[in-house]
């Protein structure tokens, strides 16, 4: 039973322990589907940190793309028809430009060692993680986040960037969200508005996460990483459910203040991983220093 077990379950990377891997990941998705229900405005920036801490950068990022397509197509089931088709229109060709300009980054890291390449997501998924926290923050205490004007210009622009961006890390959907309440949509619409632009954005990076060849050979998107991915679709659900029940019995500034001081928490813990500052406080090398002395 237990080799059987091993079999199905997913690759869980050495050192980590088991109940610590499956507490972030089960985590991350649950916050996704929170976040993708409308509940707690950006706070689904969080699931990518919370993922990165026990899911290598390669893995997470191809672990992650099909379980947020899954659950775009799934809470977009709530929303059909509620879009602002005028924002779209100048937002889709951005992405287009982004996710292009993101696949040359990918292209370029990608003959990184593992090691390295974990090393640089971190480095980017924690500084864009901090600037989400910091723009949130400003949000919640009731001030304007300085923002592109309102222009087919800008919105193209804001496409680009969250393209690139969520071609690195998975993680453009607070920057997107900003932009577009400042359109001052009606809450349903801007939900549906951004579900869809998502589907779009995230299947246009299929095909450079399933024909992207990383250093060891294998692309973004494999049988492993979707093996894995399989694991936790079934969460997503539940997610959005509780997202939806949440809406009427859960004060939401609360808890995305919460959400986004678990966010900075993660954020600092990856950069220290990208700039290898934990080596400054590593107990054995203090040890070693001191037995020296």
């Amino acid at each position: 039973m237990t080799e059987f077990w091993h079999s199905i379950a997913p690759v869980i990377p050495a050192g980590i322990a088991p109940w610590w891997y499956y507490f972030c990941v089960g985590s991350a998705v649950l916050i996704v589907g929170i976040s993708k229900a409308g509940f707690g405005g950006g706070v689904g920036v969080l699931a990518i940190p919370v993922m990165a801490l026990v899911v290598g950068g390669p893995h997470m990022l191809g672990m992650v793309l099909p379980i947020l397509i899954a659950c775009d197509i799934f809470s977009n089931l709530h929303h059909i028809g509620h879009y602002d088709w005028g924002k779209l229109r100048w937002l889709l060709p951005g992405i287009v430009i982004g996710i292009a300009i993101g696949t040359i980054i990918l292209w370029l890291m990608s003959g990184q060692r593992p090691e390295s390449f974990d090393r640089t997501t971190n480095g980017i998924i924690g500084g864009f993680c901090l600037i989400v926290v910091l723009m949130q923050v400003i949000r919640l205490l009731g001030r304007e986040i300085p923002m592109f004007p309102p222009h087919p210009a800008s919105a193209t622009a804001v496409g680009c960037i969250s393209g690139i961006i969520s071609t690195l890390n998975n993680g453009a959907g607070p920057l997107v969200t900003v932009y577009l309440l400042q359109e001052k949509l009606e809450k349903r619409k801007l939900v549906g508005t951004l579900l869809l632009y998502f589907i779009i954005g995230n299947t246009l990076k299929l095909p450079t996460y399933l024909f992207l060849p990383m250093a060891d050979g294998q692309t973004l998107i494999n049988a492993s990483t979707l093996h894995d991915s399989v694991w936790f679709i079934p969460l997503i659900p539940i997610g959005t459910l509780m997202g939806a029940w949440m809406h009427h019995r859960v004060p939401e500034k609360p808890f995305a203040a919460i959400m986004y001081v678990a966010t900075g928490i993660a954020a600092l813990d990856l950069l220290c991983k990208a700039f290898w500052l934990y080596s400054m406080f590593d107990s054995r090398l203090w040890g070693l220093l001191f037995h020296s002395a």
